[in-house]
């Protein structure tokens, strides 16, 4: 198919900018790398395999990370749920927790607390 039609009750003013990202790969006022990855993705995180919402909190992750040797690239970039890309760097050890203090405990990332 060529053309997907819009949905009926869609509108480029209705604030909905995940679904027009998506569609389009540009919308006002989202930065145009998620954008594309939107469009890419076709709205949907890339770990979950859920479609992002308005509500939901976007970030940008390489997919092979840099400490590992990935470049910025954009063919290395994937746009993943905030919790998502938690999941991914802790699993794929692109990040040391332990060097802010951070620490594991049954599943749970524990902050370390200062007292002034």
């Amino acid at each position: 198919m060529r053309h997907q039609l819009v949905k009926p009750e869609a509108s480029p003013y209705d604030g909905n900018w995940t679904y027009w990202s998506s569609r389009r790969g540009n919308y006002p006022e989202t930065p145009n790398r998620v954008a594309k990855l939107l469009k890419k993705q076709k709205g949907r995180c890339t770990l979950c395999r859920q479609h992002f919402t308005p509500d939901d909190l976007i970030e940008i992750d390489h997919i092979i990370p840099k400490s590992k040797g990935g470049k910025d690239e954009y063919k290395n970039y994937q746009a993943l749920h905030r919790h998502c890309h938690d999941v991914k760097s802790r699993n794929d050890g692109s990040y040391d927790w332990s060097d802010n203090g951070y620490e594991w405990k049954d599943g749970v990332l524990t902050v370390p607390m200062t007292m002034d």
